[in-house]
Protein backbone atom coordinates (compact mmCIF):
# COMPACT_ATOMS: atom_id res chain seq x y z
CA UNK A 1 0.00 0.00 0.00
CA UNK A 2 1.06 3.19 -0.56
CA UNK A 3 2.05 6.00 1.98
CA UNK A 4 -1.42 7.84 1.43
CA UNK A 5 -3.58 5.34 1.42
CA UNK A 6 -2.61 4.68 5.14
CA UNK A 7 -2.65 8.36 5.65
CA UNK A 8 -6.30 8.71 4.44
CA UNK A 9 -8.62 7.14 7.46
CA UNK A 10 -11.95 7.33 6.79
CA UNK A 11 -14.31 9.74 8.70
CA UNK A 12 -16.44 8.54 11.59
CA UNK A 13 -19.99 10.35 11.49
CA UNK A 14 -21.55 9.95 14.97
CA UNK A 15 -25.32 10.01 14.62
CA UNK A 16 -27.70 10.71 17.80
CA UNK A 17 -30.14 8.53 17.61
CA UNK A 18 -32.75 7.12 20.39
CA UNK A 19 -31.90 3.89 21.60
CA UNK A 20 -35.91 3.33 22.16
CA UNK A 21 -39.29 4.52 20.28
CA UNK A 22 -40.43 7.35 21.79
CA UNK A 23 -44.26 6.16 22.29
CA UNK A 24 -42.58 2.80 23.89
CA UNK A 25 -40.63 5.19 26.45
CA UNK A 26 -43.65 7.06 27.60
CA UNK A 27 -45.33 4.18 28.07
CA UNK A 28 -42.17 3.08 30.10
CA UNK A 29 -42.52 6.30 32.22
CA UNK A 30 -45.82 6.03 32.47
CA UNK A 31 -45.62 2.80 34.10
CA UNK A 32 -42.90 4.21 36.34
CA UNK A 33 -44.69 7.11 37.14
CA UNK A 34 -47.86 5.36 38.57
CA UNK A 35 -46.05 3.09 40.47
CA UNK A 36 -43.98 5.64 42.37
CA UNK A 37 -47.42 7.49 43.10
CA UNK A 38 -48.68 4.22 43.93
CA UNK A 39 -45.58 3.63 46.54
CA UNK A 40 -45.52 6.87 48.04
CA UNK A 41 -49.51 7.41 48.52
CA UNK A 42 -49.33 3.84 50.20
CA UNK A 43 -46.24 4.76 52.58
CA UNK A 44 -47.85 7.98 53.81
CA UNK A 45 -51.38 6.85 54.04
CA UNK A 46 -49.92 3.75 56.14
CA UNK A 47 -47.65 6.27 58.17
CA UNK A 48 -50.12 8.72 58.38
CA UNK A 49 -53.71 7.20 57.92
CA UNK A 50 -54.46 10.80 55.94
CA UNK A 51 -56.12 9.59 52.66
CA UNK A 52 -55.93 13.27 51.31
CA UNK A 53 -52.46 13.91 52.60
CA UNK A 54 -51.22 10.07 50.69
CA UNK A 55 -53.31 10.90 47.16
CA UNK A 56 -51.64 14.50 47.09
CA UNK A 57 -47.89 13.40 48.11
CA UNK A 58 -48.51 10.21 45.67
CA UNK A 59 -49.57 12.60 42.41
CA UNK A 60 -46.83 15.16 42.92
CA UNK A 61 -44.08 11.94 43.12
CA UNK A 62 -45.65 10.62 40.16
CA UNK A 63 -46.03 13.92 38.29
CA UNK A 64 -42.74 14.65 38.87
CA UNK A 65 -41.52 11.74 36.85
CA UNK A 66 -43.39 13.19 33.77
CA UNK A 67 -41.73 16.72 34.92
CA UNK A 68 -38.27 15.55 34.54
CA UNK A 69 -38.97 13.66 31.22
CA UNK A 70 -40.76 17.10 29.29
CA UNK A 71 -38.06 19.29 30.77
CA UNK A 72 -34.81 17.64 29.62
CA UNK A 73 -36.32 17.02 25.99
CA UNK A 74 -37.09 20.82 26.00
CA UNK A 75 -34.10 21.29 27.53
CA UNK A 76 -32.08 18.70 24.52
CA UNK A 77 -34.56 20.69 21.94
CA UNK A 78 -33.03 24.34 22.66
CA UNK A 79 -29.51 23.07 23.40
CA UNK A 80 -29.15 20.96 20.34
CA UNK A 81 -31.13 23.62 17.82
CA UNK A 82 -28.30 24.23 15.86
CA UNK A 83 -26.60 20.86 15.56
CA UNK A 84 -29.50 19.67 14.56
CA UNK A 85 -29.86 22.35 11.81
CA UNK A 86 -26.19 21.36 10.27
CA UNK A 87 -26.88 18.16 9.97
CA UNK A 88 -30.09 18.44 8.30
CA UNK A 89 -28.03 21.00 5.56
CA UNK A 90 -25.38 18.17 5.19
Amino acid sequence: MSKKKKEKTPEVKFERKPWIEKAKGLRLIAIISLVLAVLVAYQIIRGSGEWGQGILWGLLFGGSVFLVYFGMNAFHKMINKNKDQDSEQK
